[in-house]
């Protein structure tokens, strides 16, 4: 039997049936594109961590968190947006030691305000509980971390909720609601945080821990007014 080449436009078509057959899909009605504005009318946007080290152990919150990201129903993949926190927002129960650490020796608040994550795209993506009008899925959350000047290439693991616009749910705030967690840890070295020394890996764990939760609507713009 005589061997037939695939030609050009079947290479195409059958690259494009895999890429979309590879989709993950929200498991909701929901049919076009959303833009979600984080919002602490839906629930406090938070971050918290801590650091550990032998003579001392503190933790703390940022509560100066903003951002916005699109979520594409048919290709959840392809969710890209920006998250902020800002440095001055950081608050470790001490004054003193918030002074320190928004020092220049420090984060050096004042030459970089704001620490920040830029989402490429979601992989890994799976869907672990789905209702009629809720759906949750976990995930990796692809982009570029940006903290102290230094911008890296990173992943961090996601749980993501997301809630369909009901009459109980406007009670909160209009628009389909969406929450997201994260947990997961931060070099310092790795963004060039020497601080004074000595005192990190005595005082300051080399390595903090941090929790994220993020609450958004999608009836929210990206000024904030709904």
């Amino acid at each position: 039997m005589e061997a037939r080449l695939i030609g050009p436009s079947l290479l195409a078509f059958l690259l494009l049936h895999f890429a979309v057959s590879g989709a993950t899909r929200l498991p909701l009605p929901v049919n076009e594109k959303k833009a979600v504005t984080l919002s602490n009318t839906v629930g406090p946007n938070l971050c918290k961590f801590l650091s550990t080290a032998p003579l001392e152990e503190f933790e703390g919150t940022a509560d100066g968190v903003s951002g916005t990201f699109t979520i594409d129903p048919a290709h959840l993949e392809a969710t890209a947006g920006r998250i902020q926190v800002t440095v001055a927002s950081m608050r470790t129960g001490i004054t003193r030691r918030d002074e320190h650490l928004r020092s220049p020796d420090w984060l050096d608040a004042e030459q970089y305000p704001t620490i920040s994550f830029d989402i490429q795209e979601l992989k890994e993506v799976r869907i672990t509980e789905q209702s009629r009008d809720r759906a949750v899925l976990t995930a990796k959350a692809v982009g570029t971390f940006s903290l102290h000047g230094v911008a890296k290439s990173m992943e961090f693991p996601i749980t993501l909720t997301y809630v369909l616009e009901s009459s109980e749910t406007r009670k909160r705030a209009p628009g389909d609601l969406v929450m997201v967690q994260s947990e997961f840890t931060i070099s310092l070295r790795d963004f060039n945080i020497r601080g004074r020394q000595g005192v990190i890996g005595s005082r300051v764990g080399e390595t903090i821990r941090v929790w994220v939760t993020l609450y958004g609507s999608t009836a929210v713009s990206p000024s904030g007014s709904q």
